[in-house]
């Protein structure tokens, strides 16, 4: 398919120049004071140089160029390929490429002995440049007249910059910076005395920037960055190390140098043991430029919430600027280039195979896949250098966790790759992945059901697609992105339509719903999701934060050893998004063979919707489905659960039955084993690779830490929206009230213990004597 380059072009330009949003770039600084407040003189810090890490299309570079309209910014970027912002070939070559290359420490020395002459020199032009001279005469005074010229400089150096080259001033700059660097390289291969000096090139600039010394030890001045800087790993892995040491000449200085790269495992450069170095920057902007959906305003409806203006909006900066940007062509284009992207094509290329990674990147994006704790750390760093996984903490050896966060463009462009490239087979790639890559599975069977769930919805859209109605724009046209619940049930499970739409409830809030079958309770309910969430807690299990991932097309997989769900599926009654409209398809998973064809109903009787937390006392509930997947049972078949008594019966008191008057309305069905005889999604030969999913031990989850303080975790879950019911996970895209915050206490979830089951039934229940169960 051909593609228009010169509009994708023009939108990437323009999309650089946009107002900068959200406060990534002042914590990336905030990160940096906190860092230099540590590195006091006789501290145990190396040098003052730190990696970023970050997957593609976060924001790394913007973030560190908008830094550099408070402090000095030297941009130096190593690619070899054509980024944005442009390489500077020219350094580059300098540093990296000469045949005559020798001599690394002092090659490092010339480099920076060269960048802060020539920055003071560019800033003393600047500075002439104005009709007065900026005065200094206090701390705040000297702030200000560095962020005057701070800017200065970047917009120096950005102008005229376009796609393919940078512009004349920038150009210019570098090839001053590399003649002096030439200058001391070659004077120094000739005389052993002392001709130049890094540190007397980093004074003079310091002295320049500060000249009476107003602003704080603390307050970093000036920024070195080195984009895509794995290529020195490449290209000259001896030049790293030695640059490292260069760095360590200025270390007195409140000069940072920035290593900015997707993956590189940068090695630990210290001569002595002791020395400690700052762990790397991994904090990004997430979901900046989404629309805040409220809860309940009419605009808000399925077309809107599932269109592709919306969902290019969720996540990473790169999708939501370049479709704000781009023309027509351009927006259409959006999920394709999501799809090139996440699978790390070529932009024009046609593809009939998928490689493993590519597999991998469109299993975890969708499935939420997590990595083994101690697993070989390969398969997860190339996802994240080239397949768009996020990273979320690294440590000072660059031992990384990372995540595949909650972002639908990326997952409507993975399900294109699984809808139009047939040459893979998902079941298999999942299996190969478990046992080549390190991914953990669970114990509860969770990562075979979700697929199979995941599947079954993709071929429910398939069907639906022929009748969606709804908006032709990018703002409405989510409509074929959203099924039915009768449609997804029909896809999944392995059981005539017909009889599946007529079932009656197992229990029933009034006898008026006593009488209503599946088909009817749910005639307005519709799904909305393209991937699942691995939330880290059961708070999220609530009307008030499930309505907020239908806003963002997320199914959720819930915590380990808690409570009795283990999926969950948001259903929306009627077409405008609003928390009392939505309800819930429960799935509880068993991989236990003690659980056979015959259903055990008090593992129903634990997924009641009060007692997990669906609503909140005094809500009158919708009606839920509930489902247990017995996964190992040998015998396969899809079983409806019917009430124990008949309405006629329980109109009657006299025949009311103690602990069968509900609250709530269920359909409950039991589904055992895992083949195509139980779910429609399975095909015959794909029965064994289930069952091989199924018998992988599973790791623990890891939890991401936050670091050095409240906010520094704040924006690490924001870079996790959805999976928490901590506002820091939702403040983005969602406008919540302030009252909403704690919406979930410890005593409004009713006691179940007391309610409803005696102590030994409720041990039972929660999994006392079954380790296979999620409850808790």
């Amino acid at each position: 398919m051909s593609r228009d380059h010169t509009s994708q072009k023009i939108a990437v330009e323009k999309s650089w120049e946009i107002e900068f949003k959200g406060e990534s770039a002042n914590f990336f600084l905030k990160i940096l004071q906190e860092y230099q407040s540590r590195d006091h003189h006789g501290s145990s810090f190396y040098a003052r140089y730190v990696t970023f890490i970050q997957s593609s299309g976060t924001g790394k570079s913007r973030i560190v160029d908008e830094a550099g309209r408070k402090c000095i910014h030297i941009p130096l970027n190593l690619s070899n390929a054509q980024p944005y912002p442009p390489s500077d070939p020219s350094t580059r070559y300098w540093l990296l490429l000469l045949d005559d290359y020798g001599k690394p420490y002092l090659r490092s020395q010339a480099l920076l002995y060269g960048l802060l002459q020539q920055t003071r020199i560019c800033l003393q032009q600047l500075e002439e440049s104005l009709p007065s001279k900026l005065q200094v005469h206090d701390k705040e005074s000297t702030r200000t007249r560095l962020q005057v010229l701070a800017t200065m400089l970047r917009d120096h150096l950005t102008e005229g910059m376009t796609f393919e080259k940078h512009g004349e001033n920038r150009r210019a700059f570098h090839a001053a910076a590399r003649d002096l660097a030439e200058q001391f390289f070659t004077g120094k291969a000739r005389l052993p005395e002392q001709t130049y000096s890094v540190p007397s090139a980093a004074n003079a600039l310091w002295e320049f920037i500060d000249p009476n010394h107003q602003l704080p030890a603390s307050e970093p001045t000036v920024l070195l960055s080195f984009d895509s800087a794995h290529n020195i790993l490449i290209r000259a892995p001896s030049l790293f190390p030695e640059l490292c040491r260069a760095l360590y000449l200025i270390k007195s200085a409140p000069f940072w140098a920035i290593f900015l790269s997707t993956a590189a495992k940068f090695p630990r450069v210290a001569p002595d043991p002791h020395y400690r170095l700052f762990l790397p920057i991994t904090e990004t902007g997430f979901d900046q430029f989404a629309e805040r959906i409220v809860s309940g305003d009419p605009q808000w409806t399925l077309d809107r919430i599932a269109s592709t203006h919306h969902i290019a909006h969720l996540g990473r900066a790169l999708f939501a600027t370049r479709f704000d940007q781009g023309d027509l062509t351009v927006r259409e284009e959006t999920v394709w280039f999501a799809g090139v992207k996440l699978l790390c094509f070529s932009a024009g290329s046609e593809y009939s195979i998928l490689p493993d990674d590519a597999q991998l990147a469109c299993l975890a994006v969708r499935l939420a896949l997590d990595f083994k704790a101690g697993a070989l750390d390969g398969a997860q760093r190339r996802q994240v250098e080239a397949h768009m996984r996020v990273v979320l903490s690294m440590d000072d050896n660059h031992n990384m966790i990372t995540v595949s966060s909650s972002e639908p463009l990326l997952a409507q462009a993975a399900y294109s790759a699984m809808r139009e490239i047939r040459s893979w087979v998902p079941a298999e790639a999942l299996r190969k992945h478990i046992f080549s890559s390190g991914i953990s599975v669970g114990h509860r069977g969770e990562c075979a059901a979700s697929l199979a769930v995941l599947l079954a919805r993709d071929a429910a859209v398939e069907h639906d697609r022929a009748s969606a109605k709804g908006g032709t724009t990018l703002k409405d046209d989510g409509s074929r992105r959203v099924i039915a619940v009768t449609s997804f049930l029909a896809a999944l499970l392995a059981t005539d339509s017909e009889r599946l739409v007529a079932e009656p409830p197992t229990f029933y809030r009034s006898i008026g719903e006593a009488y209503a079958p599946l088909g009817h309770a749910f005639e307005d309910g519709h799904i909305w999701f393209n991937h699942f969430v691995r939330v880290d807690d059961f708070d999220v299990i609530n009307q008030e934060f499930l309505w907020r991932l239908v806003g963002r097309g997320a199914a959720v997989i819930c915590p380990n050893n808690q409570r009795s769900i283990d999926l969950l599926i948001p259903v929306l009654i009627g077409d405008v998004l609003a928390k009392e409209n939505v309800t819930a398809i429960f799935i509880q998973i068993k991989n236990d063979k003690s659980y056979t064809e015959k259903p055990t109903r008090w593992l129903f009787d634990a997924m009641d919707p009060f007692c997990v937390g669906l609503f909140a006392k005094g809500v009158v509930p919708l009606p839920v489905i509930r489902m247990v997947f017995a996964l190992a049972s040998k015998e396969h078949s899809v079983d409806y659960l019917l009430p124990e008594k008949s309405p006629t019966l329980i109109e009657s008191s006299e025949f009311r039955p103690p602990g069968l008057e509900t609250t709530y309305t269920a359909y409950d069905i039991w589904c055992s084993g895992m083949s195509h005889r139980t779910f429609r999604v399975i095909r015959e030969n794909e029965e064994s690779t289930y069952q091989d999913i199924l018998r992988v031990h599973h790791n623990p989850y890891m939890r991401c830490p936050s670091e050095f303080e409240k906010e520094r975790g704040d924006m690490l879950r924001a870079m996790k929206p959805g999976v928490s019911s901590l506002p820091a996970h939702h403040r983005r895209y969602v406008s919540v009230d302030s009252r909403d915050v704690d919406v979930i206490l410890d005593d409004e979830v009713p006691d179940v213990q007391q309610e409803q089951f005696s102590m030994e039934e409720w041990c039972r229940i929660t999994g006392e004597a079954d380790s296979e169960s999620s409850t808790g």
